[in-house]
């Protein structure tokens, strides 16, 4: 069971790092969001041949305001199956952005809130982002230490491209990704957990058909660059993932070998995308 909290928290990390790669190769420059209200995406998590959990992406069909600001809430939600609450792991992990809805400064994060609990062990943190004082107040509770807050600031390097890991995803569906060549590697800094993770390698592959549990489809592919070597992962390229090859950009299906089994993390249903996926059915 680490092994699969380890590959749950890098599947987050890696997945959002692919979203945010494009970020740096161009500006967002959309004067509309690339997504609609009340979007909902949802995805099956398979261990091997278990059925491991679920997990949704959905924009909430209404805006909030938030220190002056009208702002898109975003939540991503992950839980366990039954079969692994049999093998002894239960978990239900949830993260919340809200992003600014204003054309000047759209899908700016403004506050990105986690909760997660997972058999005995909860965390919360709340991250907010001051543009004035360009710093990022995070402030965590843990049950290992009684859920006493520690609070602690990070400077904003750039204004402009700080992302949490949610806000990352949105911004990118708005980017043209059709100049991409294969062999192309991206690289991204991004604020998670307390620290900032810099510099994330990330490999174009390239553009392939691939068969969902919705039909077939074009897809965008991406290798996140990670350390094989004394690690738990297993092939010259352990992670691949498979973005919608349209305006949308909705992550398909990922892919992590593992050196005992596999995870696959798939599409199982999307609604109210602002364009329609074109799924071809046998």
């Amino acid at each position: 069971m680490v092994v699969i909290r380890y590959v749950k928290k890098f599947f987050v990390c890696c997945l959002t790092s692919t979203f945010l790669s494009g970020l740096h190769a161009k500006a967002v420059g959309t004067v509309e969001p690339p997504f609609l209200l009340g979007e909902r995406l949802e995805y099956q998590v398979c261990y091997s041949f278990i059925h491991a959990g679920t997990a949704t992406m959905y924009v909430d069909e209404q805006l909030h305001k938030l220190n002056d600001h009208l702002c898109y809430k975003i939540q991503v939600k992950g839980v366990s199956s039954n079969a692994l609450d049999v093998l002894g792991f239960k978990l239900l992990d949830t993260w919340e952005s809200y992003l600014e809805a204003d054309v000047s400064n759209l899908l700016r994060p403004h506050r990105c809130v986690t909760h997660l609990q997972e058999n005995g062990y909860v965390r919360q943190e709340q991250i907010d982002f001051d543009y004035v004082s360009s710093q990022a107040r995070v402030k965590v509770a843990e049950s290992s230490h009684n859920m006493e807050p520690e609070v602690t600031y990070h400077p904003l390097s750039s204004v402009q491209n700080i992302k949490d890991l949610i806000s990352g995803y949105y911004a990118l569906r708005s980017i043209d990704c059709t100049k991409l060549q294969p062999g192309d590697k991206l690289t991204v800094t991004v604020l998670y957990d307390q620290q900032i993770y810099k510099d994330v390698g990330i490999l174009f592959l390239g553009r392939k058909k691939i068969e969902t549990k919705l039909g077939k489809t074009s897809a965008l592919v991406f290798a996140p660059l990670v350390p094989v070597e004394d690690s738990i992962f297993s092939g010259e390229r352990p992670v691949e993932a498979y973005i919608s090859d349209d305006a949308n950009k909705v992550p398909l299906k990922l892919k992590v070998n593992l050196v005992v089994g596999s995870v696959e993390i798939a599409l199982t249903d999307c609604k109210g995308l602002k364009e329609q996926i074109h799924f071809h059915k046998p």
